[in-house]
């Protein structure tokens, strides 16, 4: 995180960098305070959990303020907000954004436009949301959305890659894929033709094996017909 252009550092222990990152995924409604108490003390009477979240905040401003003299969170109404002053570039905003218009754009015929959007969408994604603060339920929910957002984007992004004949882009991508969900089949498949279109049958045929191996430990179950006929097509060195 960065503020006025400089990162921001020394966040104490506790539920500080939770909180904030809270407030800045959570902006429409903004929440109350005690939606703040229930969330993140959910076990506490109501007399400590509001002096927990007091303190957190008051912990939070403290840091933000060796950044800016601007207050970065204000209370109105009982509910947490960032003061209206602020400009907000929130890179989970952004990437939500890239791939909703990149499904717009690939479902409305335009290719081009949409392999632009989900490469910026690709190029924000850094891995786990937050990803060195404890478990926390709201953290858990909102990381499975962006890794499956994540998911589709690559696949997305393959697929628009070998549409245009780009097979050594979609191909990096579907092992991209497979590296976070080696049971993606469909990535199998399209990494095996990416591989074929590119005279590397004998690779094609590895990965049809690797794919073959991995459904069997992970889900106990056989390829699909579909995956088998594109191996057979492949070893017969027929097109794809």
């Amino acid at each position: 995180m960065s503020v006025d252009d400089r990162e921001v550092t020394g966040w104490p222990a506790g539920r500080c960098r939770s909180l904030l990152a809270y407030l800045v995924t959570h902006r429409d409604p903004w929440p109350r305070r005690e939606q703040l108490m229930n969330l993140f003390w959910p076990k506490a009477e109501p007399g400590p959990a509001r002096n927990n979240l007091n303190v957190t905040i008051h912990s939070v401003r403290r840091v933000l303020r060796a950044k800016t003299e601007t207050p970065v969170i204000v209370l109105a109404d009982g509910a947490y907000r960032f003061h209206a002053g602020l400009r907000l570039w929130v890179d989970v905003d952004v990437f939500d954004a890239e791939v909703e218009r990149g499904r717009h754009l690939q479902n409305g015929g335009n290719p081009e436009e949409a392999l632009r959007s989900f490469e910026r969408a690709v190029g924000l994604y850094r891995g786990e949301f937050l990803a060195d603060v404890p478990y926390e339920d709201w953290l858990v929910v909102l990381r499975e959305r962006l890794r499956l957002a994540h998911l589709e984007a690559l696949e997305r992004l393959s697929g628009l890659h070998v549409l245009f004949g780009h097979h050594a882009a979609g191909a990096e991508l579907c092992r991209d894929i497979i590296d976070l969900d080696p049971c993606r089949e469909d990535a199998h498949r399209r990494l095996m033709t990416c591989y074929s279109r590119q005279g590397l049958q004998h690779l094609a045929l590895i990965q049809y094996q690797a794919c073959v191996r991995v459904l069997d430990e992970e889900l106990g179950v056989g390829p699909t017909p579909e995956t088998i006929e594109l191996y057979e097509r492949i070893r017969r060195r027929e097109d794809v």
